[in-house]
């Protein structure tokens, strides 16, 4: 079974998360504040692991960069380059400023 990490755990990580686990695949969400998806584990996602960046991007035979623009570099130093290497990753960023961010 090929594992999938997915690097970011907003409302497009975690939607993400849910739609390769509904198609078979293993899959481990990376975030930098794990607790924060206690409740969301709890209800949405009881099958998918939790873990840091760099936890997922080991466990991962594909990775999904799925967090905002600005922040990509910083987390995928996180990741480790040597646990990105040689694996397929999709970039799922979007490249707004913290000015254009929707509100909630």
């Amino acid at each position: 079974m090929k594992k999938v990490g997915i690097v970011g755990s907003g409302v497009v990580g975690k939607t993400l998360a849910l739609g390769f686990h509904k198609h078979g695949y293993s899959v481990m969400i990376g975030t930098q504040h794990p607790e924060r998806l206690d409740e969301w584990k709890a209800i949405d996602g009881k099958e998918i692991q939790v873990g840091d960046f760099q936890s997922t991007a080991e466990f991962a035979d594909l990775i999904v960069l799925a967090v905002k623009g600005s922040a990509s570099i910083e987390v995928l130093d996180m990741a480790g380059k040597h646990n990105l290497d040689g694996k397929i990753v999709i970039d799922t960023t979007n490249p707004i400023d913290n000015s254009q961010a929707p509100v909630n």
